[in-house]
């Protein structure tokens, strides 16, 4: 009959596989955010443009609407060509609102692309799980005074899954 397991037996269980899980999950966790990251940042960026050319274009409709009205008040007496300077104002205006429209839309769309880390989150929820399994296996082996093999087998009846590869990105 075999001896029954001592406490040893399980706590080198998980000093061999938890830190191999853990590292694997940080491993997933850097390689999920890390475009998401960027993507952030990227849009982030992308709405300060769009709010430095935004007040540009809010000075200039300020000035437009100033010359607009000057113009307004003297063009019902005579023609003059300061409103050659007004419409060009108004058409720098215009082309500033034009680039907030753009710029405002790729950050939109920057930002749309960053994504919760599902995977790192699955393979959190399944890592409990198969802790919670071998400690469950653990107790069953004890209560059946059963000594594991290895820590493989121990994982194996756990049910822990090996990633395919490696490679997480």
């Amino acid at each position: 009959m075999a001896d029954r397991p001592t406490i040893a037996d399980y706590i080198q269980v998980l000093k061999t596989t938890i830190p191999n899980m853990v590292s694997q999950i940080g491993d997933l966790a850097k390689a999920e955010l890390k475009p998401a990251a960027k993507h952030g940042g990227i849009g982030a960026g992308a709405f300060a443009a769009a709010a430095v050319v935004g007040l540009t274009a809010l000075f200039l409709v300020l000035l437009t609407f100033a010359f607009a009205l000057s113009m307004f008040f003297h063009e019902i007496l005579n023609r003059n060509p300061l409103t050659a300077l007004m419409f060009g104002f108004l058409t720098m205006t215009v082309l500033c609102l034009l680039i907030v429209a753009a710029l405002a839309l790729f950050g939109k769309s920057q930002i749309s692309q960053v994504k919760a880390p599902q995977a790192t989150i699955a393979e959190t929820k399944a890592s409990i799980g198969a802790i919670t399994d071998a400690i469950e296996f653990g107790a069953q082996d004890a209560k059946n005074r059963t000594t594991p093999s290895d820590a493989v087998a121990v994982t194996t009846a756990a049910k822990l899954v090996k990633p395919a590869s490696d490679d997480w990105a």
